[in-house]
This record gives structure tokens, C-alpha cells and sequence, in this order.
């Protein structure tokens, strides 16, 4: 997913003060979906987290995990590779992960661009592991602010964005505010309706980590995008210490 918000101008201050104003909710914000076979941690190649498991790192469940866009590098030597990073939070272990697919060329497209496809075999997996200590991760449900007199699918103001933190309550995208990293993944429940997922995390400084994993589910009625606008968040939200890194290099 792209990082690209568009934010409004706010107005100009009144020249005089006058009566206050009711709150009214701001405009929800709906994620521009990407159908993919592969989401969030899945993303990175199957050997890649087989090997992670097998090596003891991702044997638990995380609190906030995902992967961003696959790369393709050329090295010095000419060789061509496929880089996919992700990231990897759980209670005790901050992972940063590049997982490395060799590709070879097959050919040339029509604008003179190699043609390349995985080899099956020599990739390998670069592993920094950060331990992490410090209170539990923390758990608080947001309701969103009722919209008055609006119904449907695309009430007046919506946003579409590809920035998935801009769903989120308000507080809790001050705290993210530029995330290091962010996924959001979408469930179809078999009832019919939406079960959205949310995770990012931000290194709020090189001792010092916020991740956040928020949750909100919605039937198909009346309308499942307006449903799902209206869901209340739940969200997990862990503040630890982060420690000195650790560097390992496994095969694939």
C-alpha cells in the first residue's frame, strides 16, 4: 500500500466570536483495498517463514506484523534479487526481516526491461532482532462520533485513502503519527459484513517503540460500508523499551 493522504485546508478563524458550535464527527475515511492472495505477514515468501519459525523467532503469536511492498535489486556483480523487508512485534521481540529471492533473467519486454522469475533455490533471510520490556500492552474500545442525517454507502465527505492509519481514531493517529510501518487487512465472516484489522508500529526513538493493533467488525446491514464506518475500534496499543540489536543471517 501507498503512504499517500489528502488532508482539507482547515477555514479561516471567525473575525468574532460567536455561539458554540455542536461536535460533529469528522468525515470517515475508507482504505482504497488492494485484492491480493497473500496479506500482511503473508506477504513474505512461505520458506522465508518456515525457516523463521524453525529457527525459534515467530513461534508465538504477534501483536502487529506485516510486510512492505517486494522489491527488485540488482547487485554489483549483475545478479538479479527480490527483496521482501516485514517486521514482527510480539510481547518480547521486535523482528525486522529481508526476506532475499534470487531471480534470473529470462529475456527482455517489449520496452527493454529484463524478464525475471524466481530460481527455487539460494535465497536467504536477514534477521535483526530488538528485545523488548516494559509495561503489557494495553487494551480501550473507541465509539466513533454518530454522523447526523447522513445514510448509504458514500455519505458527503467521505474520504477514499491508501494511508490505512487514517481509519483509526483520532488520538491514536497522533501517536502514530508517521508510522515506521502499516497494514490493514480485510476478513469476509461467513455471517456477511466486514472484520477490518489495522496494525503499524512507530520507533518513537532508538530505546523506544509504539505498536498498536486495532480490530472493528460490522454486519452487511443495512449497508456494509456504512456499518463498518460506524463499528466501534478495538484497539491494543503496547508502549515498550527496545533493546540492543542482534544480527543473523539463515538460508532458505
Amino acid at each position: 500500500m501507498g503512504f499517500l493522504a489528502r488532508r482539507s485546508t482547515p477555514p479561516p478563524a471567525p473575525a468574532t466570536p460567536g455561539p458554540p458550535s455542536p461536535a460533529r464527527a469528522s468525515p470517515a475515511a475508507r482504505i482504497r483495498w488492494h485484492h491480493t492472495d497473500q496479506v500482511g505477514w503473508n506477504r513474505l515468501p512461505a520458506a522465508a517463514r518456515d525457516v523463521l519459525t524453525l529457527a525459534g523467532y515467530t513461534t508465538g503469536d504477534a501483536l502487529a506484523a506485516g510486510t512492505w511492498a517486494p522489491a527488485t535489486r540488482r547487485d554489483p556483480t549483475g545478479r538479479y534479487w527480490l527483496d521482501t523487508d516485514a517486521w514482527w512485534i510480539d510481547s518480547t521481540t521486535l523482528l525486522t526481516v529481508r526476506a532475499r529471492e534470487a531471480l534470473t533473467p529470462g529475456g527482455t519486454s517489449r520496452a527493454g526491461r529484463p524478464q525475471l522469475r524466481r530460481t527455487g533455490g539460494g535465497g536467504r533471510v536477514k534477521v535483526t532482532t530488538h528485545p523488548l520490556t516494559g509495561p503489557a500492552p494495553t487494551g480501550q474500545r473507541w465509539s466513533r462520533p454518530a454522523e447526523q442525517g447522513h445514510s448509504g454507502a458514500a455519505p458527503p465527505g467521505v474520504r477514499v485513502t491508501d494511508q490505512v492509519i487514517d481509519v483509526l481514531p483520532r488520538a491514536v493517529r497522533a501517536e502514530l503519527a508517521t508510522p515506521t510501518g502499516q497494514i490493514a487487512i480485510r476478513h469476509y465472516p461467513p455471517h456477511g459484513g466486514y472484520h477490518d484489522q489495522v496494525l503499524a508500529y512507530r520507533r518513537l526513538s532508538p530505546t523506544e517503540l509504539l505498536a498498536v493493533a486495532a480490530v472493528r467488525e460490522a454486519t452487511a446491514y443495512p449497508d456494509p460500508d456504512a456499518a463498518i464506518d460506524a463499528a466501534d475500534w478495538h484497539v491494543t496499543t503496547y508502549r515498550p523499551l527496545v533493546g540492543p540489536a542482534t544480527h543473523t543471517e539463515l538460508r532458505m
